[in-house]
């Protein structure tokens, strides 16, 4: 498969990476997506209704927490395409969004980080070699305008004040991360950046957000679609470049 594309997209069984996996597969048929998803059933489950509109959609169980099932993955990709093109770091939680008071703040703080921040790591140090194999890697991390320090120091920002300080605090530690491996991996011609989808509706927030998938896809496909000559080290969202 020399000519595609490989792109793998963690959490992409539902939500955000869904609408990245479905509108990716549309818009670019050079690529073949990978619906990474920690509940196996689930992500063939979605894989399969993509089939069904055509798309060039396949799965692999992933479970960001667990070092075994991202070496898993990794030995399963390798073996059977030999490398990665794109890695979009999308799986997420927000539990001071959905599941607010269930936990007390440090259990809720150190379950967000495992997932968005530690999970996000492993991932990308795991498969850091498979993407070295490709003419043009690229690595995106899902992240939000929450995170940004310059927003947050705003006091006219509504945003400003949200009781979320477990999900906002790590989408500003994942930005950090973003920069971090942009930095160590821009001499190896890696394009390393983060997009911000919006406030869009999904399971993560309940489905209060008022944006599309379409509309959280489009800034992630365009940042996992870079050519060489593509930025690298950024925080943007469809509108454009976003503060830090």
């Amino acid at each position: 498969m020399s000519e595609t594309n490989i792109v793998l997209i963690t959490g992409a069984n539902r939500g955000i990476g869904y609408g990245v996996a479905r509108n990716l597969a549309k818009q670019h048929a050079e690529y073949l997506v990978i619906i990474g998803s920690r509940d196996a059933a689930k992500g063939q489950e979605a894989a399969s209704a993509l089939n069904g509109e055509g798309l060039s959609v396949t799965s692999v169980k992933i479970d960001v927490t667990s070092d075994e099932s991202i070496s898993a993955a990794k030995a399963y990709i390798k073996e059977k395409y030999g490398r990665l093109d794109v890695l979009i770091n999308n799986a997420g939680i927000a539990l001071d969004v959905k599941d607010r008071g269930k936990y007390p703040l440090r259990e809720m703080m150190k379950r967000t980080y495992e997932v968005n921040v530690f999970g996000a790591a492993a991932v990308t140090e795991a498969f850091i070699p498979l993407l070295e194999k490709s003419k043009n890697p690229r690595i995106v991390f899902t992240s939000s305008t929450v995170g940004s320090l310059e927003r947050a120091s705003d006091p006219t920002n509504p945003w400003a004040t949200a009781p979320i300080p477990a999900y906002s605090t790590s989408k500003a530690a994942l930005n950090m991360l973003m920069v971090y491996y942009a930095n160590i991996l821009r001499e190896k011609g890696f394009k390393v950046n983060a997009s911000c989808p919006g406030y869009i509706g999904t399971n993560l927030n309940s489905y209060r957000g008022t944006g599309t998938l379409d509309e959280g896809a489009a800034n992630l496909i365009r940042l996992a679609t870079l050519g060489k000559d593509g930025e690298s080290g950024t925080f943007s969202t469809a509108q454009g470049p976003r503060p830090w």
